[in-house]
């Protein structure tokens, strides 16, 4: 009598044929799960980049508020946002935190001005971020 013929024989083939393709759910169950992960990872890392560059903006916009003796006007506001050591400290916070997360540097990290509103943007992982400061005029 043949082993693949007898009832027991079917049985054990069949229970291969089971554990391959379980074994095959496992691994692609596996894969997703850790696809899933590291873009939530990608995005909280982006959104804390985002935060310590609007972070490091705020910082900025309020020491110059108090050196001047009072909130940032619209044309105050453009002007400050324009300078390079803005957009540099933003940049700086933004690769920081990123760096921190174990994620590479964000790119496009941007600072504009939207009358006395600032707003700093950045791509992380194929994904953009956005920080608003507001100011009271």
């Amino acid at each position: 009598m043949d082993a693949l013929s007898d009832d027991r024989g079917q049985t054990l083939v069949l229970v291969a044929v089971l554990l391959a393709v379980a074994a095959v759910a496992l691994v692609g169950l596996r894969t997703l799960s850790d696809r899933i992960l590291d873009v939530a990872r990608d995005d909280r890392a982006g959104e804390a980049a985002v935060a310590a560059a609007g972070s490091a903006v705020a910082d900025l916009r309020l020491l110059r508020a108090r050196e001047l003796g009072h909130e940032l006007d619209r044309a105050e506001t453009a002007a400050f946002v324009a300078e390079p050591t803005v957009d540099n400290a933003a940049r700086d916070a933004a690769v920081r935190l990123a760096r921190e997360h174990g994620r590479a540097d964000p790119a496009g990290v941007e600072v504009l001005s939207f009358g006395y509103e600032i707003e700093v943007h950045l791509t992380l992982a194929g994904r953009p971020h956005t920080a608003l400061l507001e100011a009271a005029p």
